[in-house]
């Protein structure tokens, strides 16, 4: 099911979790999630003629900048989910766009936010989204968090967790490692014990500089302090960080 709301202003798909999107405890996986989450925002670009395919053609396309999501209840297999996203204005050289995760009986299970960047893909300097998304209208100026994405600073000290070494199945259609990946590496460093025995309930992360293929990168991860884990992630040869992350856990 897709729908659109206020003269486009509001996009809404629904998606059923198969197997292949849980983890073992049946539930679906955050990074399935977020996947859900990068199509669902595309396709609402794409309605009207601004997405990446687009801006591919104008040697421009959009990456993912920040992303923050929070879970009250994840989603289990063969259970369906409706998605919701509006566009929620610029900010400077940022696009941002929120969303709203709702399960079967249409109660809200999760909220994200999003910004996102338009950049010239032989130069890879940023161009500013405004005219990009003139077209999109804000739906009510509603936000789901009181405040916008900042960026995260990494507190405290960090211990190196594992190297990761680039393959051609983290490559996406920007030639780059997709940002999902990141998310994948990040919740893989966390520790076991919180994997099976407790939720994460928040995901902060912010995407720094692009990785490309065959590189190798660091993943440094500090303590848990106070219910919160950050990570920081780190090309082996240049010291170049691509990424800084924070998970809560309930």
């Amino acid at each position: 099911m897709k729908t659109l709301d206020f003269d486009n202003a509001k996009y809404e798909e629904s998606f059923l979790i198969g197997s292949f999107d849980t983890d073992l405890n049946g539930n679906a996986k955050l990074t399935s999630i977020c996947n859900y989450l990068q199509e669902i925002a595309g396709k609402h670009i794409d309605t009207i003629h601004e997405g990446v395919n687009d801006l591919q053609k104008q040697n421009m396309t959009w990456v993912l900048s920040r992303l923050k999501i929070h879970i009250s209840q994840f989603p289990r297999w063969k259970e369906k989910i409706t998605i919701q996203t509006w566009a929620t204005g610029t900010e400077g050289p940022f696009g941002n766009r929120d969303f709203i995760i709702l399960n079967d009986e249409r109660k809200t299970i999760a909220v994200a936010s999003s910004s996102w960047l338009v950049i010239r893909t032989d130069t890879k300097t940023p161009v500013r989204p405004k005219r990009f998304v003139e077209n999109l209208p804000n739906y009510n100026g509603k936000t789901v968090f009181k405040t916008p994405l900042k960026k995260l600073k990494p507190k405290n000290e960090f211990d190196f967790k594992e190297s990761i070494k680039i393959h051609y199945s983290d490559i996406d259609i920007n030639q780059h490692v997709n940002n999902v990946k990141y998310i994948k590496w990040v919740i893989d460093a966390c520790p076991m014990d919180k994997l099976t025995k407790n939720q994460i309930t928040e995901l902060q992360i912010n995407f720094l500089h692009e990785s490309k293929l065959t590189a190798e990168l660091n993943i440094f991860r500090n303590k848990l302090i106070n219910g919160t884990n950050q990570f920081v992630i780190k090309n082996d040869i240049t010291g170049i960080e691509h990424c800084h992350a924070i998970i809560k856990w309930n």
